[in-house]
């Protein structure tokens, strides 16, 4: 298995590092990876001084384990990936299932580290944007929201900036649309700026919205949480089974379980396991394999009804009439 030992930041001097850590070498804004199977796209473009966009996708002929490390601490991650395969996100020996099946959009701190496990055979698409901590800021003091506690926000000492999630309905549709360019077009630069914007405006229209948690969230917190958030995911066809079992796994009390569980995923643990129920079902009425009540048994809604009636209220329109979209 190769390891790779790589840092990220707006800044581009990690850029030759990991080409170096992956055997290649940097040619323009392609890092080139010699016998790399096809698509072996790595493209590194600055959108301006405060952010850098960093897209892959590539095809993987031998298993690969990214243990990042960051040298910068004044950059926040934001990555989006729908890689299809076996992908997994590990901290401290806790991992997830990451990609277009799993957990998908990912919100942290330059500070936090993480190791990420490639499995050969799997295909990674991902853009990762990487955003200054000072124009977020100023971005977020603008809103009358954070504009009390806007330093407190971006206090390390006071708050961690963490999430881990599924990405919206309209990235996954920028995301899809990037992929079917051709990434040595003579328009691919516009492109991937374009769906940089589009996604970054995604995101903050629903970070702004949300409930702002301050809270200083240490490695193991983070590790508790992104287990629970797994074991969510790993029984999404049962039922919920309830705050004080996963408090209890979690080894937090109830109120640190549901405080810190919404700060990371941004939901309440009730409705974080919901949506990725509708996300499931959504997949797997758009593959035509299944009908909405043999969906809504798979899994554990209460009727082809109560399916209808939450992919509604999720997506604003009713199952079928979202196949007629597709």
């Amino acid at each position: 298995m190769r390891e790779v030992i790589h840092r990220y930041g707006v800044e581009l001097d990690w850029v030759t590092d990991m080409a170096a850590e992956l055997g290649g070498y940097v040619e323009g804004k392609y890092i080139i990876v010699p016998g790399e199977k096809r698509p072996g796209n790595r493209f590194v473009l600055p959108i301006n001084d405060n952010i850098t966009a960093f897209v892959v996708d590539v095809t993987y002929n031998e298993d690969v384990v990214y243990r990042l490390r960051n040298t910068r601490d004044d950059f926040v991650g934001i990555y989006f990936n729908l890689t299809e395969g076996d992908a997994v996100h590990i901290l401290d020996d806790v991992s997830r299932l990451i990609g277009r099946w799993g957990y998908n959009l990912s919100i942290f701190d330059a500070d936090l580290r993480g190791d990420y496990l490639v499995k050969a055979g799997s295909t990674k698409f991902m853009v990762a944007i990487f955003i200054k901590k000072t124009a977020l800021k100023d971005y977020f003091s603008k809103n009358a929201n954070y504009e009390q506690i806007i330093d407190s926000v971006f206090d390390p000492v006071q708050n961690t900036i963490v999430k881990f999630d599924r990405m919206s309905s309209q990235a996954w549709w920028l995301m899809d649309e990037l992929r079917k360019t051709t990434a040595a077009g003579p328009l691919y630069e516009v492109m991937v700026t374009g769906t940089v914007y589009g996604l970054l405006s995604d995101y903050l229209d629903q970070t702004i919205n949300q409930e702002i948690i301050l809270e200083k969230v240490v490695q193991p917190d983070v590790v508790n949480i992104i287990g629970s958030q797994a074991y969510l995911i790993t029984h999404i066809r049962e039922g919920f089974i309830g705050i004080p079992t996963l408090a209890a796994d979690a080894m937090m009390s109830e109120t640190k379980y549901k405080r810190l569980f919404k700060k990371i995923t941004g939901a309440t643990p009730n409705a974080f396991f919901l949506n990725c129920k509708l996300a499931y079902a959504k997949e797997e009425l758009e593959t035509g394999q299944y009908t909405i009540g043999e969906i809504s048994d798979l899994f554990g809604f209460t009727d082809a009804s109560h399916l209808i009636e939450q992919f509604r209220n999720a997506y604003g329109t009713t199952p079928k009439e979202y196949l007629t979209l597709l």
